[in-house]
């Protein structure tokens, strides 16, 4: 078994990567706290948050605690593991590290954030103090531990560098923005709500369905847009892993949300079509552009294997 973190000894004179081991648990351990704030603040309508959802009786709040639910205990589930990846390791019962367990919990709280905004947008809601808080926290400690780790294993990664970093960079700077983007909100024909005040009703109308595949389609999205996040930190603060299906996954569950979400409801007239339908086309072509980074990232690194081999 390929043992990087022995082998990083003998390049990490300074015994920098366990500070970056630090600031990476530091934004998993932010990510969790900051979870259960998760909301948003409105000067017209008030305060919305996570536990606002169980209150209504609704059809759309159905999804506002589903995506409640979800990120409640996909980021504790995560972090507990983190916690007993980190024991282990510190003890010698592991050769592993937690650093790619940390990724995960961020990037869990990223998708969290995401899938109640697409359920509680509103034109007037903003991201509440602590959520903002929490998402400068656990960047900043993803941000410190790439960079730590960047550093103390640079001689060591050497000329692949060159070619993983780029592409590892723009990948994840696409996955952020279809996270962005998927924060908006279901089309209507009037403005971007999210799918509590879309479906107000008791009962869910014949567009329901739709919008009900449109969130479980979002729901692949995010769980495999995880799995995909913490291996492209990872490679660029450690070692490199393969991507490639994981960011298929990723892209085919994206653009099958974004469809859906397209066809939710028409838009009211020529002048706003490029608003109402721009938001799930731009996420589709994302998602194209993100496979094709991370399909060129894989042929370029087994061209690599091939000449060294």
């Amino acid at each position: 078994m390929y043992d990087y973190r022995l082998q990083l000894k003998e390049y990490d004179r300074r015994g920098i990567a366990p500070f970056g081991e630090g600031c990476a648990l530091f934004a998993a351990l932010s990510s969790f706290v900051f979870v259960f704030c998760i909301g948003f603040d409105s000067s017209a309508y008030g305060s919305f948050d996570l536990y606002s959802a169980f209150s209504l009786k609704s059809a759309g709040a159905g999804f506002g605690i589903a995506a409640a639910l979800i990120a409640i205990l996909s980021v504790s589930a995560l972090f507990v593991l983190t916690v007993l990846r980190y024991i282990r390791f510190l003890t010698g019962k592991s050769q592993k590290d937690s650093v790619y367990f940390c990724y995960a919990t961020v990037f869990c709280y990223l998708a969290g954030i995401m899938l109640f905004s697409e359920c509680a947008a509103q034109g007037t809601y903003r991201l509440n103090g602590a959520t903002v808080a929490g998402l400068i926290l656990a960047g900043a400690g993803v941000l410190a531990s790439v960079i730590l780790f960047g550093i103390a294993g640079r001689k060591m990664h050497g000329r692949e560098a060159k070619s993983r970093y780029p592409f590892f960079a723009v990948s994840l700077g696409i996955l952020l923005m279809l996270f962005a983007l998927f924060s908006l909100g279901m089309v209507t024909t009037e403005e971007r709500l999210g799918l509590i005040f879309l479906f107000p009703e008791e009962t869910l109308p014949e567009n329901g369905t739709l919008a009900v595949f449109a969130f479980l389609f979002l729901i692949g999205f995010a769980a495999n847009a995880v799995l995909l996040g913490e291996r492209l930190l990872g490679g660029l603060a450690q070692q490199r892993k393969p991507v490639l299906v994981r960011a298929a996954l990723t892209a085919a569950f994206a653009i099958a949300s974004a469809l859906c979400q397209m066809y939710l409801a028409p838009a009211p007239d020529d002048m706003t079509l490029l608003f109402f339908w721009g938001v799930p086309v731009f996420a589709m072509l994302l998602a194209v552009l993100l496979f094709i980074c991370t399909l060129a990232d894989t042929v370029i690194t087994y061209e690599m294997q091939k000449r060294c081999a």
